[in-house]
Formats: C-alpha cells, sequence, structure tokens
C-alpha cells in the first residue's frame, strides 16, 4: 500500500510539472469603443488593457477594419493610454486595432465604429440679401460640426476689413446690435 501512495505521489508530481499555468495574453481596447465623433486635428486618448504584452501596436482603419493604418508601431503596453492626433481622414467607420507587437495574433478591435469629422461653420443668417436696418437687434445664427467656441466678426466693405462683434461664446446664435455703418457691401463670419 506504501508503493502505491508514493507512485501516486510521483505520479502527480510528474503531472503538475508538465503542465503550463500560464496566462494567455490579452488586449482590451476600452476607447475608442464605439459611438464617439472625434474631430481631426485635435488630440484624444486611446486607452486600453493588457495582459502579458511588453509593447503594442496601434492602428485604425477608417473602412470599418478592411484596411489598417498604423498609427504607432510600438509603444509600451503598461502605458494603457496613447495621445492620438486625428488625422484629416473623416469617415464614419472608423475603428481603433490593438496588438501585442511580439504575437500580432494577440489583438482587440473597438467593439463598434466611431466618427472623424472635419471640423466647419456655415453662416445661416444673415446669409445674403437681407436689410438689417441701423440700431436695431438681430440674430446671427449658424450652424457647425466639431467646434465649440466661436469668434463672430461683421464687415462692411466686402471682407475687405472685419470687425469683431464676440469671441469665445458657445451655442448658434449670437444676438448683435446692428451698428449704424449703412452699406449694401454687408458680411458676417
Amino acid at each position: 500500500m506504501k508503493k502505491a501512495i508514493t507512485f501516486l505521489s510521483i505520479a502527480m508530481i510528474g503531472l503538475s510539472s508538465f503542465t503550463n499555468f500560464s496566462q494567455a495574453a490579452t488586449i482590451t481596447v476600452s476607447t475608442p469603443n464605439g459611438g464617439q465623433s472625434w474631430v481631426a486635428g485635435t488630440n484624444q486618448y486611446i486607452y486600453w488593457s493588457s495582459d502579458s504584452a511588453t509593447n503594442v501596436k496601434i492602428e485604425y482603419s477608417t473602412d470599418n477594419g478592411t484596411s489598417w493604418l498604423t498609427i504607432i508601431s510600438s509603444t509600451p503596453a503598461s502605458n494603457g493610454y496613447y495621445y492620438w492626433n486625428i488625422p484629416n481622414t473623416p469617415s464614419s467607420l472608423c475603428r481603433v486595432k490593438i496588438s501585442d507587437v511580439s504575437k500580432p495574433a494577440v489583438f482587440d478591435l473597438s467593439d463598434n465604429v466611431f466618427s472623424i469629422i472635419t471640423p466647419s461653420i456655415t453662416v445661416t443668417s444673415p446669409n445674403g440679401g437681407e436689410n438689417w436696418i441701423a440700431q436695431s437687434y438681430k440674430d446671427i445664427y449658424w450652424a457647425s460640426a466639431g467646434l465649440s467656441y466661436y469668434t463672430v466678426e461683421y464687415s462692411y466693405d466686402n471682407g475687405a476689413i472685419w470687425n469683431t462683434l464676440t469671441s469665445g461664446i458657445s451655442g448658434n446664435s449670437y444676438y448683435w446690435y446692428v451698428p449704424n455703418t449703412p452699406s449694401t457691401l454687408c458680411k458676417v463670419r
């Protein structure tokens, strides 16, 4: 009986020495993970978590993962983030891919698509042909994408000289007291 117990103990020790309990490498993208609208020319953080990776490669796609462009070919995985200057590649089908540099088969993608947008402003009123009376109040309206703060200016000489009405405002309108500078060559920007 004693020999059987000794034999089983040796077999169990032998079995455990051949068993590999190491954890498989994983990478998980947390931001962007879908739904974001990032403006070209701004800086945004890409965040991830990883186990067992030393360095990661970060790529992005503007066609939902059909093709990939390199953001950085290698950065320490332990950082957990990368500060990315958003390129002017507008698309609503963007994804980020982060992969282990030494094991490219270990990677993760954004769960859903996000957007890269180009900033824009369109003045909607006045937009030409209006007759505004000097020393009256009028609303200036605009539509925009990817911007938060605005400077509003006007010209009474078709844009040769611009006069600032306000700067650093948010929203999409400005209530303006029209000055007493009669002209048929007025513009707002």
